[in-house]
């Protein structure tokens, strides 16, 4: 492969980090250090505007996979009780079969986990998720369908009213 002679100017010049050598004041600097903060506050919430505040909470989905295929629907979720939590745990166990945790992988113990949970959290679901571990290529899908009940479990917690 032949080589190419760089004019040593323009090589000076290719390596120069420009972006690091803009000036900038200390005004701007202060502004920007005051934006990344405030960004880190929580937000004004008016529980009574928002839905998620109610228990139970119906939340629309929509959701395109890899492929381009849309997912949509309408769920109803609730706050999970003590013993929906208890009855979740228990069928996590039975399907990995008593596994120990530390024998099992990740993504297997995170599956069966949501699966579980969204069992006794989903009040109403579509049809299409109602046997969600025959969907093909569903982890995505059930991922991002826990998203949303732990969005509002977060919420509920939170401003929940009783």
């Amino acid at each position: 492969m032949p080589v190419t002679k760089v004019n040593p100017e323009e090589l000076k010049q290719r390596l120069t980090p420009t972006h690091l050598a803009e000036a900038v004041s200390t005004a701007e600097l202060k502004a920007q250090a005051d934006e990344a903060v405030m960004a880190d506050k929580p937000v004004e919430v008016d529980p009574d505007k928002d839905p998620r505040a109610k228990n139970p909470y119906t939340f629309q989905f929509e959701w395109e996979d890899t492929r381009g295929k849309k997912w949509s629907g309408s769920f109803t979720t609730h706050f999970p009780t003590p013993m929906d939590l208890v009855k979740s745990g228990v069928m996590q166990a039975r399907m990995t079969g008593s596994t120990a945790k530390d024998s099992l992988d990740a993504l297997t113990d995170e599956i069966a986990f949501i699966v579980s949970r969204l069992s006794y959290c989903l009040d109403k679901r579509p049809e299409w998720f109602k046997d969600p571990m025959s969907i093909i290529d569903g982890v995505p899908l059930i991922q991002a369908i826990y998203g949303k009940v732990v969005d509002f479990e977060q919420f509920f917690r939170e401003h929940g009213q009783a």
